[in-house]
């Protein structure tokens, strides 16, 4: 029951974002580009070290959200430079939260692990 509930929570969830509109920005002349500054990751299961798909991770400070691939991984492109906190959270498993701060041109590579709900 578990397995049919997370897959049709990761199905909602990839169709959502395959769905979602992206906005282009375009650089004017004589703008400054825009920072190559960007957090990734992966988050995994801690027990068994496998890759989680359709985790829910959100940048805390800003309106930005995305979804895990089928990889466990995730990413956010063009972040401002600031204190943030990433929270990953999925049904059935605890959420994790990691502070950060990011600094102009870094590239922040950020791995999380989610501990089941109940293992204490």
């Amino acid at each position: 029951m578990k397995a049919v509930v997370l897959s049709i929570v990761m199905i909602a969830m990839v169709a959502v974002n395959a769905f979602a509109v992206t906005e282009e920005k375009t650089e004017k002349p004589g703008e400054p580009a825009v920072a190559n500054t960007s957090i990734s990751g992966v988050i995994i299961d801690e027990e068994t070290g496998e890759a989680l798909t359709g985790v829910e991770v959100k940048l805390n400070g800003s309106d930005e959200k995305t979804y895990t691939d089928f990889d466990g991984k995730f990413v956010f492109d063009g972040v401002t430079p600031g204190d943030y906190s990433v929270k990953a959270n999925i049904i059935s498993y605890k959420p994790v939260v990691r502070k950060l701060k990011v600094n102009t041109n870094e590239m922040h590579a950020l791995n999380l692990e989610l501990g089941t709900v109940g293992d204490e």
